[in-house]
């Protein structure tokens, strides 16, 4: 028998695979645990159990999802999604109309529909994308009113125009409200609404603008550059071609007098733009057979349409007939649709137009654009990046961008380079510094996207690699908290959270897993706080018993800060006492639970909250000379298990021999109310009340190493746990074993 007396100085390992259970010859395995439930491993190495959630309100009902709406650094909202409206939270508190009365706004996605709306923020508006509705937006107009609304695209954007010469159309008239009729039933009933674009076949009906031609007239109509004028003066054409768009110009000087420089004159007549080669309308309703539409001119139609059909139409690109965006970005200037494998790119500058030439049919490098993705897949989701666009498929990711980097991103200067072949899911992914975090199709593998000068392309990387199992029942939703600690957060498909203390330059490999006291969480978002530095952490829980609430984590527990000042519960409420205050109210979220209690710092087990949340503490747990503070809620339990120890005190390995944990010593900061033992021992209290202790108040936090002998027999792991299921801060800087190994 020997005694060996291992030390674990770091747990930013995380919580590592069963399939590790062999690995100890990886420097991964000298950092990791077993297991690591509502403990989290920081980037300096101490494990720090997590902070309660407190209850903000019950959410409405078939609430399914949350997002954040960010106005400014310190002005972030919280919207949570139900059926077919919007609920929104601010400053730590739900937005209302009228006290108890929240603000909602009618939006047109059902409650499972949410969870796959596209979102891209632009100062006061998010605009948003789903494949079975319209692009729309919704607009902050003050501090407690928004409006939702779909986009108002002008100019299109358009499909591909008609390559069959015998199809043709007509119009009725030229402006106002129109009858479209078609040779062929070229119109279905999700048309109604959409974009529908005509060019004129030929401009055979109106001559060229020349100079010097006399004899005009007013109400003559001549053509320039593919622009139709009509003549609002009558004389001579003068030396300056009418190239305008709008309203009326010119063409020379027919003032009374003036002259050439031949003494000839004076030549000019004024024109008034008619028509360009394009007309834009907007449909109404179809008819049966398919063969015509009612329809509003947006832009005058071309004259000729209505006594010559033309063969140059296209339909809108997006209508209920031909389907709806389901992703949208901003990058470059421009607002990009992209509809499974097309990417709709606004005019620069434009969010709204899609104007793809101008009024004489002629392209421009800043005017909007269509590009059709070579990919297998449709994309699931895009993201900006440096000075390229993201997009992940079912079978690879690809980046967008331009060709030349001096030009910027246009029709003509772009590509779609693949640059892994891992695939996605659709889950919206984070930026976190530089880099972008992505759920590999499947849900099970996050990976980390960082553009990589010497390849020129963008690498993945595994980070779940040492612990595939955390992600076992899928991710559904990414998160990022920034401050104050700086943690990526993953919402798993049965209501627990992995979370990752994410920081590449440290190398930290670590995953934990955060699991209610009192629930499943369903959704998670990550806002900044009221002070405009912090971040807060907000979820979707689906209470055990029922319903359904939005709750708040408490914040992360600054060092040396009171005992009386731990959130520690789970669906908590927090409140103040006056002094002697047994009877209180307000937990409704609670009613018929027993739950635990803080009060002024101490803990009170097992209160029962009654129907209507109230709840009775006993007169002995309560301080009668001083106010102080009270958290109610469900319990939950902080777990670390350590990784069996490779001991090597002979020389050989101590894998596979009899041992057992006989001490254990845990270097602690600011803890209280922490249990240790054998992997499959009794548990026994670290920390006791020392004889300088106050007897009317709880346990100081204690500081420092405490070592405890463990109770327990022999086995073949040699591992130990720590508990914390009081409502107590607890950390664990390090900790080291006394293990007795046989032969």
């Amino acid at each position: 028998m020997t005694l060996q007396r291992p030390i674990a100085t770091s747990f930013n390992g995380g919580e590592l695979s069963p399939r590790m259970g062999g690995r100890v010859d990886t420097a991964v395995y000298q950092v990791g645990a077993a297991v690591l439930e509502n403990f989290i491993p920081t980037v300096e190495g101490a494990l720090v159990k997590r902070p309660g959630f407190e209850h903000i309100e019950d959410a409405a009902p078939g609430a399914s999802w949350l997002s954040a709406f960010r106005f400014d650094a310190a002005r972030e909202y919280l919207l949570e999604w139900s059926d077919r409206r919007l609920r929104f939270f601010a400053g730590g508190a739900r937005v209302e109309t009228a006290p108890g009365v929240p603000l909602e706004l009618a939006v047109p996605y059902s409650a499972a529909e949410a969870p796959f709306v596209a979102t891209q923020q632009s100062f006061d508006r998010l605009y948003l994308a789903h494949p079975a509705h319209p692009p729309a937006r919704l607009t902050r107009t003050g501090p407690a009113s928004f409006t939702y609304e779909p986009l108002p695209l002008a100019n299109g954007p358009f499909a591909d125009a008609n390559a069959d010469r015998g199809v043709t159309v007509s119009a009725s008239d030229t402006t106002g409200a129109v009858t479209l009729t078609a040779s062929a039933p070229i119109f279905a009933p999700g048309h109604a609404g959409a974009f529908f674009r005509v060019e004129a076949a030929n401009a055979a009906e109106q001559r060229s603008w020349q100079v010097g031609i006399a004899g005009i007239t007013p109400g003559t109509v001549y053509r320039n550059d593919g622009i139709a004028y009509t003549a609002t003066s009558a004389g001579r054409t003068g030396t300056n071609p009418p190239r305008h768009t709008e309203g009326e110009a010119w063409d020379g000087d027919d003032t009374p007098g003036r002259t050439d420089i031949n003494g000839k004159g004076p030549f000019g007549v004024r024109w008034a733009f008619r028509h360009d080669r394009f007309g834009v309308l907007r449909l109404g309703s179809i008819a049966a057979d398919g063969r015509s539409a009612t329809a509003q001119v947006i832009r005058r139609l071309p004259d000729s349409l209505v006594a010559a059909p033309t063969h140059r139409w296209a339909h809108g690109a997006f209508s209920a007939a031909a389907g709806w965006p389901n992703l949208v970005v901003a990058t470059g200037g421009r607002l990009i649709l992209i509809k499974r494998f097309e990417l709709f790119a606004s005019v620069s500058g434009d969010y709204l137009n899609h104007a793809t030439h101008t009024t004489s049919g002629v392209t421009a490098t800043d005017l909007a654009f269509r590009r059709t993705l070579s990919t297998p897949d449709p994309a699931l989701w895009a993201i900006a990046d440096r000075n390229r666009l993201l997009i992940g498929t079912a079978s690879r990711e690809i980046a967008v961008g331009a060709i030349n980097a001096a030009q910027p991103l246009a029709g003509d200067n772009i590509e779609a380079v693949p640059q892994s072949y891992f695939g996605s899911a659709p889950v919206t992914p984070q930026q976190i510094g530089t880099q972008a975090v992505f759920v590999q199709r499947g849900g099970r593998k996050l990976r980390q996207a960082d553009y990589d000068f010497a390849r020129d392309r963008y690498a993945a990387e595994n980070l779940t690699v040492w612990c595939r199992h955390v992600t076992a029942s899928g991710i559904r939703q990414l998160a990022f908290q920034k401050d104050p600690e700086e943690l990526l957060v993953a919402v798993r498909g049965d209501g627990q959270l992995v979370v990752h203390p994410h920081a590449p330059e440290q190398e930290i490999k670590g995953f934990a897993r955060i699991v209610h006291g009192g629930g499943a969480i369903r959704s998670a978002a990550c806002l900044a706080g009221a002070d405009g530095v912090t971040d807060e952490l907000w979820v979707l829980v689906e209470r055990d018993g029922g319903g359904v609430g939005v709750e708040r984590m408490a914040a992360w527990r600054e060092d040396d800060a009171p005992r009386a000042d731990a959130f520690f519960l789970d669906s908590a409420t927090a409140a103040r006492a006056a002094p002697g205050q047994q009877h209180f109210s307000g937990a409704i979220q609670l009613a018929g639970a027993r739950v635990d209690v803080l009060a002024d710092g101490g803990v009170i087990r097992d209160v029962r909250v009654n129907a209507d949340g109230a709840f009775t503490l006993p007169a002995t747990s309560v301080p009668r000379d001083r106010g102080f503070r009270v958290v109610v809620g469900r319990r939950f339990t902080a777990l670390a298990v350590t990784l069996r120890p490779e001991l090597r005190g002979d020389g050989q390995s101590s894998q596979g021999k009899r041992q057992r944990v006989v001490a254990l010593v845990l270097r602690l900061l600011d803890t209280a109310g922490i249990r240790i033992g054998a992997r499959a021992g009794p548990l026994d209290a670290l920390l006791d009340r020392s004889g300088d202790d106050a007897m009317d108040a709880g346990v100081p936090l204690f500081s420092g190493d405490s070592t405890r002998s463990v109770s327990g027999g022999w086995d073949r792991t040699g591992q130990a746990r720590f508990v914390s299921d009081a409502p107590l801060p607890a950390v664990v800087v390090a900790a080291m074993l006394t293990v007795e190994v046989g032969s």
